[in-house]
């Protein structure tokens, strides 16, 4: 099995820590490693440097090799340009399974953390071997710790089997995906014991993958085909600029039917830290429980995250409630947690207003 890691994002939502030349996979946001170090390192517990593969954006050729040494050359997959993780996907699946389309391919995210990363592994084994012998793509399922409004989530039908007693690995059918609920019906969802968190990790040969992209997006298809049937060539390269900016999820998840993908359970402590809030709750013990970075000292807040980057600088709060303070060299961002999807919104204010040296 071949394995992709992607980090071509530019990490919006942890901003203003995440920057374009320096994006949130790049930082040590949990413990002293990158989030992109800490992804390869789980993978290596199962899987040899020569099937790992990253995909990135061209501007980060130089500095993701000296963050992953140990991979080899061939296996860094450059981004023309960015186009979101649609086109970036087929991209890196083409570039890999070209020759084979048969090869079974994991599709990965660099930017999360995994407290039992040898349950990951043993899933990702047993997935491989679920692709194989079903014919189906497998949908890795995250039983959720408590409701979420800023997870996605994956519905699904009745436990098949154990895969593995030790790690409580369980088969089940696939219903559908859905998206980021309310806070109340992430709480049914939860009390249902029907649904999983979504972390998006999927396994499936790379004819699965494809076959998706001739249907539901067969000019892109036709476009990188063009790319990968030219061996990369920086001619052919100047095509990628045609392909639709679109996510991943919209041509290849949603469009899984329950006869196409299996679901497997796995508990392996996965938490997304895409964003502030999510960061949070990856931290805290309970909702009320601020999260402090730094040089920072607080008198009666709650439920906050404060993160203070710059040591010459104090952060001082008093009785603020449910807020992220982020302080870096150059930029104080202050907002109310429930509105770190904001943030995208705002970066945009800042280009408009000839800003774009804080982005």
């Amino acid at each position: 099995m071949k394995i992709i890691m992607f980090a071509g994002g530019t990490g919006k939502r942890f901003w203003p820590a995440s920057r374009k030349q320096s994006p949130k996979q790049f930082l040590s946001v949990i413990g002293d490693k990158p989030l992109i170090g800490l992804k390869y390192d789980y993978l290596r517990l199962g899987f040899n440097p020569q099937d790992i593969y990253l995909s990135t954006g061209e501007q980060y050729n130089g500095e993701v090799q000296n963050l992953l040494p140990e991979m080899p050359s061939e296996n860094f997959i450059f981004e023309p340009e960015m186009r979101d993780n649609g086109p970036a996907a087929l991209y890196a699946v083409l570039y890999i399974a070209r020759h084979n389309l048969d090869e079974v391919i994991s599709i990965q995210w660099s930017d999360h953390f995994i407290k039992k990363p040898e349950v990951f592994v043993k899933a990702l084994v047993e997935a491989e071997k679920l692709v194989l012998s079903e014919g189906k793509a497998v949908i890795m399922g995250v039983p959720p710790r408590f409701p979420s409004p800023h997870r996605g989530y994956i519905k699904y039908g009745k436990k098949i089997k154990s895969l593995d007693s030790k790690t409580e690995l369980m088969l089940c059918e696939f219903i559908r995906f859905v998206e980021k609920p309310s806070a109340e019906v992430a709480k049914e969802y939860v009390q249902s014991g029907d649904y999983s968190w979504n972390p998006a990790y999927f396994v499936a040969t790379g004819r699965q993958i494809v076959e998706k992209y001739k249907t539901f997006a067969p000019e892109m298809y036709e476009e990188i085909n063009a790319i990968a049937t030219n061996n990369f060539d920086d001619h052919s390269k100047l095509r990628y600029k045609n392909v639709e900016k679109i996510g991943f999820d919209y041509i290849f998840s949603e469009n899984l039917s329950p006869d196409e993908a299996l679901v497997v359970n796995v508990d392996m402590g996965w938490s997304d830290v895409g964003e502030w809030v999510a960061l949070k709750e990856t931290l805290e013990t309970n909702n009320d429980e601020n999260v402090i970075q730094g040089h920072v000292v607080d008198l009666g807040s709650k439920d906050c995250l404060i993160y203070n980057y710059d040591d010459t600088k104090l952060i001082s709060t008093i009785d603020l409630n449910g807020m992220v303070v982020v302080c870096t060299k150059d930029v104080v961002a202050i907002f109310n947690k429930d509105d770190n999807g904001k943030l995208k919104e705002y970066l945009n204010k800042l280009e408009d207003n000839g800003l774009s040296s804080y982005h």
